[in-house]
C-alpha cells in the first residue's frame, strides 16, 4: 500500500495479533507505521471516544503540555515581538481549548480549530508565527495532506510546535501502550522525524519524544 505521509508504494502489511487485534502498514522509507484504513473506528465511534477527554483541566495535563510551552515562549522571547504581535494557531485543540487558553492567558493572539469541536474553515485560510499540534498527529487518518496544511499557514521563521510519542519500530510496537488507543492510526519515529524536516525544508529545533519543535526556513531567494 502507498504510504498516508511520503507516498513510498510498498509499505509492507503486518498484524498485530496481541489486542486490540489490528493491521498496520510500515513504510521502509520514511519509517511511517499506520492502521489499514478499513479497521479505524468511524467517525462517530472516534468522536464519542474524544467526547471522553475530558483531563484537559488538571495540573497534571498542563505540567505535561509545560516543555512545549516553554519552547514556544523561548521562540518569543528570540522573535523580538511581544506575544501580542504573534499569531498561534492550536491544529487539532479539542473540545475544551485548554492550550490556547494558555496562551491567551499569556498574551497571545490565539485561533483555535479542531475537525470535531472548532471546525472554522476561516482558520485554515490564515497565516501564523505558531502552530502547535498537541496530541493530534497520531489520529491523522491522511498525515500527508493535515501536515502539509499545517506548513502553508506557517509564516517563513515560524515554528511548528509537536507533541506526538514516537515509536520504536516494528518489534517494540505490538506491545506499546500507545497503539493500544484505536483513536491513534498514524505513528511517528525518530526517523520520520529526521525524513520530515529533510523533506520541507524545516529547521529541527527540538527532538526530544514526544516533544517536537521545527522551525520554517525561508526560502534561498534567486541570485
Amino acid at each position: 500500500m502507498k504510504c498516508l505521509l511520503c507516498e513510498n508504494p510498498d509499505s509492507a502489511r503486518f498484524k498485530v495479533t496481541k489486542k486490540p487485534e489490528r493491521s498496520y502498514f510500515h513504510c521502509d522509507h520514511c519509517d511511517l507505521i499506520f492502521m489499514a484504513p478499513e479497521e479505524r473506528m468511524t467517525a462517530v465511534e472516534e468522536k464519542a471516544r474524544y467526547d471522553f477527554h475530558q483531563n484537559e483541566d488538571q495540573a497534571g495535563y498542563r505540567a505535561f503540555l509545560s516543555p512545549l510551552m516553554k519552547d514556544v515562549e523561548e521562540y518569543a522571547a528570540k522573535s523580538g515581538k511581544a506575544p501580542s504581535e504573534l499569531q498561534l494557531l492550536d491544529y487539532g485543540c479539542g473540545p475544551t481549548a485548554f492550550l490556547g487558553a494558555c496562551f491567551v492567558a499569556k498574551d497571545y493572539q490565539v485561533t483555535n480549530y479542531d475537525l470535531y469541536y472548532q471546525p472554522d474553515q476561516d482558520a485554515l485560510k490564515k497565516t501564523y508565527n505558531i502552530v502547535t499540534s498537541t496530541e493530534v498527529w497520531e489520529h491523522l487518518q491522511n498525515p500527508k495532506i493535515d501536515i502539509e496544511q499545517q506548513l502553508r499557514m506557517l509564516k517563513n521563521g515560524g515554528i511548528l510546535a509537536v507533541m506526538t510519542s514516537a515509536h520504536k519500530g516494528e518489534a517494540h510496537f505490538h506491545d506499546w501502550h500507545y497503539r493500544r488507543d484505536l483513536t491513534h492510526v498514524s505513528f511517528f519515529s525518530e526517523k520520520t522525524m529526521q525524513w520530515f524536516a529533510q523533506k520541507y525544508n524545516l529547521k529541527t529545533v527540538k527532538a526530544k519524544s514526544p516533544y517536537w519543535v521545527f522551525k520554517k526556513v525561508a526560502p534561498t531567494p534567486p541570485v
